[in-house]
């Protein structure tokens, strides 16, 4: 087996591509210690290199188990170099550690959006974000008045300095009037009416969406507890972890993630979160499909990088580029590079804190899962 890296940056990896050859090679490692499964489930498109495009379902430990940890990267794409970061760091410093009971599995779910990833989006090959993908019924009217209001600001036909610096003005104009929160919340929550803008939650489920879907109702069909964290980035101030999810205050998955998290866990439904309160989400997505009296605990870490304005101007400039762009000139390899610093900095000191604080994280939460075992390191 390969030793953790000296300098725990190392854990990011250069490329979707790099990062799922280097996982799977790991794998097959760990299946001289313990037992291995990976289902993998491609996507049409094709990566930047060529490469398949795939979302690998990694079950180590028991085949059908009763009690599961899973730690899933990459469901808003670029956002995967963080998750990914910590799978790495749990095939080389923590399975190595791990004693697993013959009911107990520990899941690596790489590139929930392995189109995303590996094209630096944070969107799907449909411009579909899969987060608020995950429901059985779509409604292609549904979208807020003021997201309409502002469509021409939020999702722009040009990059003209003129016409951008009056879209910013009228930006910037209805957040005085109606308050960042407000804003927020009309950007992000996700809208189904406009298959080219920002947020786009889609007119059916996605191809990956289904994918996910039927990977958790196959090999979590016999689960009696599941723990599923799921990594983001891009939200909050630079290096620091809020913990979210998308369950009701009053709600059984909500009570549970809060004995799992020691009440660190915050509702973006119920507005405590730094997130505003979102359409389709994952979490409950998955949930619908686990068996009814499964014990259900869900976070999804959100680490911050840059202020919001930069974050939101990124993927604003990255949806321009996509569908009114060219990806290969000076403006698109500029973009596409703002778009990766947004959700993955280049500071080392930065990964060093997300590594930190993500490993600390699974350990932890590795003491609730029935049947698992961790040594000393």
């Amino acid at each position: 087996m390969p030793r953790p890296p000296a300098d725990p940056a190392d854990n990011f990896q250069p490329s979707y591509r790099v990062s799922r050859e280097r996982l799977l090679e790991k794998l097959h490692g760990i299946s001289r210690r313990l037992p291995v499964l990976v289902d993998s489930r491609s996507i049409a498109p094709r990566g930047p290199e060529g490469e398949t495009l795939a979302l690998d379902f990694a079950i180590v430990g028991a085949r059908r188990p009763k009690h599961v940890l899973v730690l899933s990267s990459g469901t808003h794409g670029v956002e995967g170099y963080t998750g990914s970061a910590i799978q790495h760091w749990a095939l080389d410093a923590l399975l190595p550690r791990l004693s697993l009971g013959r009911d107990t599995a520990v899941v690596l779910q790489h590139a929930n959006n392995p189109y995303g990833f590996a094209w630096h989006r944070r969107v799907n090959e449909d411009n579909v974000d899969p987060n608020r993908n995950f429901r059985d019924a779509f409604d292609p009217n549904q979208c807020s008045p003021d997201y309409e209001a502002l469509y021409e600001c939020l999702n722009p036909a040009d990059l003209d300095p003129a016409n951008e610096q009056r879209r910013w003005a009228e930006i910037q104009a209805y957040v005085d009037r109606e308050g960042l929160r407000r804003f927020q919340q009309v950007a992000v929550e996700g809208q189904y009416k406009f298959p080219q803008g920002m947020q786009f939650g889609g007119h059916r489920r996605s191809a990956g969406t289904q994918h996910l879907i039927d990977l958790a109702r196959e090999h979590l069909c016999a689960a009696q507890t599941v723990i599923w964290i799921d990594f983001h980035t891009g939200l909050g101030e630079s290096g620091a972890c809020e913990l979210i999810c998308g369950a009701a205050l009053d709600s059984p998955a909500y009570a549970f993630a809060q004995q799992v998290w020691a009440g660190e866990v915050r509702s973006s439904q119920a507005g405590e979160s730094i997130s505003t309160p979102l359409n389709g989400l994952l979490d409950l997505g998955i949930q619908a499909v686990l068996p009814a009296d499964a014990r259900f605990a869900f976070a999804f870490p959100e680490y911050g990088t840059w202020p919001p304005e930069r974050v939101i101007r990124a993927m604003r400039a990255d949806n321009w580029l996509h569908h009114h762009g060219d990806l290969t000139d000076a403006t698109g390899l500029a973009i596409k590079a703002e778009m990766l610093e947004a959700f993955r900095p280049a500071s080392r000191d930065w990964m060093r804190t997300i590594v930190a604080h993500g490993s600390a994280l699974v350990e932890r939460t590795v003491g609730h899962l029935p049947g698992a075992g961790l040594a000393a390191a």
